[in-house]
């Protein structure tokens, strides 16, 4: 008796699916499989990353890809800008969309390059520059002349701590901070307990007497679904409008936020800050200042925004 049967044989259908097929000499079927129940594996490929790159913009390639007859690779964008015509043919060879490169293209994944910083994302190589833009794991500079280490926030509260011999406090969000700052001071890093937010305030001399008092976070990208608001307040010189009471000097403000924690930058990102009056406020010159800081959050779980600055930030 002859066997009619034939062997299972897999294909696309027009949705990207596979499509099963298997028939004997008595039925015959079709099943389909939906993609997203085969199992997928990974495996990691060396490969010239030139040749992700588009030909024109040389950048990565970006969907929809096009190629030319000789297999030069344009981004759609690109193509369009060059009537669709390749360049680099002598002839002038009219680019095609080739739809199963788009997916190729997408496939290709690259570590994020802040991977040393945190980031355990894994990128399309044509959207990495896009990434960056919004990674929350952007690395923070070392302000020191002639230092260039770079890391996360809790890399440069350790290797500030331990190579330049910066001073640390450690703070709690929502606690009262007690400081003395001393004449001579101009900064004072402020780390919570485990070192994963860092902050700096920043002490500036005033023209024609006094201080200025700015805090500013110490981190890589101001984004993210956390906000911070602080408060400083400090007394201010004796009046004898006031008589026995002590008049007090306060300033609360959402939290701005810099890559190198410099004075420079505390400045550069516009962050507001609190006029001191230094004669006669503290024995060794210098003054006793409070600090409070809150952390918020800008977003609800389902997206909304939430208010701009925490509602009990004004409470002692």
């Amino acid at each position: 008796m002859e066997n009619c049967s034939k062997k299972p044989r897999l294909g696309l259908t027009p949705k990207g699916q596979f499509k099963q097929e298997a028939a004997d000499h008595e039925t015959s079927r079709e099943a389909v499989v939906d993609d997203a129940t085969l199992p997928v594996t990974n495996m990691a490929i060396v490969i010239d990353k030139t040749m992700y790159d588009c030909s024109l913009c040389y950048r990565p390639l970006r969907p929809p890809v096009l190629k030319c007859r000789a297999g030069h690779g344009a981004c759609g964008s690109c193509s369009e800008n060059q009537s669709r015509k390749c360049h680099l043919c002598a002839d002038g060879a009219e680019y095609e969309h080739i739809h199963w490169l788009d997916s190729y293209v997408m496939g290709a994944k690259v570590p994020c390059p802040n991977e040393p910083f945190g980031c355990r994302t894994l990128v399309p190589y044509c959207l990495v520059d896009d990434h960056l833009l919004e990674c929350q794991h952007a690395p923070c500079y070392c302000p020191e002349p002639g230092c260039t280490f770079p890391g996360s926030p809790l890399m440069l509260y350790d290797h500030l701590k331990v190579h330049h011999d910066w001073l640390v406090t450690s703070i709690a969000f929502d606690k009262k901070l007690d400081l003395e700052i001393d004449e001579a001071e101009r900064r004072r890093l402020l780390a919570t307990e485990n070192g994963e937010h860092l902050f700096l305030l920043v002490i500036t001399e005033r023209v024609g007497g006094g201080c200025e008092v700015r805090l500013v976070r110490v981190c890589g990208k101001d984004a993210g679904p956390w906000g911070y608001w602080y408060k400083v307040w400090t007394n201010a010189p004796m009046d004898p409008w006031y008589r026995d009471k002590k008049p007090i000097l306060m300033l609360e403000d959402r939290v701005r936020s810099c890559a190198v924690p410099s004075e420079e930058a505390a400045m550069e990102v516009g962050s507001r800050y609190l006029s001191v009056q230094l004669p006669d406020m503290h024995p060794r010159g210098g003054f006793a200042l409070r600090v409070r800081i809150t952390m918020y959050q800008l977003q609800t779980a389902d997206g909304a925004s939430a208010p701009a600055y925490p509602v009990s930030a004004g409470a002692d």
